[in-house]
């Protein structure tokens, strides 16, 4: 075997990912943009978030190791997987952007053109061991102290005339008295909304691809949502396909979509102010399970809030979050003739 053969190996696999007249940088940046939308729906209410994250997180990889994809060795992945860690990065962040990478890599191998030259997934055993779920602080549900100190927090700033505060007062209403996702409650547009009589009914596509409406009968959610609308001067989103929450920030383009990210940012800034050290959306969900479980002490009721179709699920929620309601002791102590 000639020494020259590796040399050309490399040279091949670098041409496989390559079109005529792009650099290498930037036929790996083409490959990583066309994996990550070839594996993300395109309908989905998150698709542009997922997209972003998919991106960054394989871009992130390639910048740290500096190599071509196919001489990358499980080694790199394990010191990119331990540099994430010495940042602090949680268990499930770090689980997710190595899953992504493995997902880059899989999606590599099964081209018929660069499969010929990138026979084998590095990620594949580099990959920690999945989080068990809800073991994260996004899983703790906020106690009512706490969550109405947050709301509070935010309502002032509504109160002051702030657009900003407007918009996310009734964000934050919408997601403690409906327990929707974040993606379900960041991606609404007009045309998901409707009045009928007193309810404000919200329809949206939920995880699993379904569409779902619900009715939200108080007024209070209503009546925000109407005044931070008023106040951009966009009552006529509603009933519209534009964005329901969009952008009112010096840095982002005026009317662009909400993200999730900004709305996360300002959250945690909310909270810190309400005395809340740590924070993340998707408590919201849990603290509206929490409420529901304990005001009705079935986990039926429960589940059917929340639009779990596994009770296993709903199960994990409220094991790990509510307390339930004793309804027998007295019962049982005054049978039992104790006292």
């Amino acid at each position: 075997m000639s020494i020259e053969e590796p040399q050309q190996d490399r040279e091949k696999r670098s041409q496989a990912l390559q079109l005529a007249g792009q650099t290498a940088d930037l036929a790996l940046l083409n490959a990583i943009h066309l994996w990550a939308a070839a594996t993300t729906d395109a309908e989905s209410a998150c698709c542009e978030d997922l997209l972003r994250s998919k991106r960054q997180a394989v871009s992130s990889f390639f910048a740290h190791c500096g190599k071509h994809p196919g001489e990358v060795t499980a080694l790199d992945v394990k010191s990119w997987r331990d540099a994430l860690e010495g940042k602090g990065f949680k268990p499930a962040t770090v689980y997710a952007r190595i899953s992504r990478l493995s997902s880059f890599y899989t999606w590599v191998m099964r081209d018929p053109a660069l499969g010929q030259f990138i026979t084998s997934n590095p990620a594949q055993n580099a990959r920690p061991k999945c989080p068990k779920p809800y073991q994260t602080e996004s899983s703790k549900a906020l106690d009512d102290e706490q969550i109405s100190a947050l709301i509070r927090v935010v309502m002032e700033r509504a109160a002051a005339g702030d657009v900003v505060g407007k918009r996310d007062y009734a964000l934050l209403l919408m997601f403690i008295t409906t327990g929707m996702r974040r993606q379900e409650v960041i991606g609404l547009r007009g045309s998901d909304l409707e009045l009928r009589n007193d309810d404000l009914v919200v329809r949206c596509r939920v995880k699993g691809g379904d569409y779902v409406g619900r009715a939200v009968n108080e007024p209070l959610v209503r009546d925000a949502l109407f005044d931070y609308l008023r106040a951009c001067d966009r009552t006529n989103a509603f009933g519209s396909d534009r964005p329901l929450w969009t952008r009112h920030d010096r840095a982002g383009r005026a009317g662009a979509p909400l993200s999730s990210h900004s709305f996360s940012k300002n959250l945690k800034g909310y909270a810190r102010a309400a005395g809340i050290e740590k924070i993340h959306i998707h408590q919201t969900r849990h603290t509206f399970a929490r409420i529901i479980s304990e005001e009705t002490g079935s986990i039926v009721e429960t589940q059917d809030a929340l639009g779990h179709k596994n009770l296993a699920t709903t199960r994990v929620y409220i094991g790990r979050i509510a307390v339930k309601r004793d309804r027998h002791s007295q019962q049982i102590i005054s049978r039992l003739s104790i006292k």
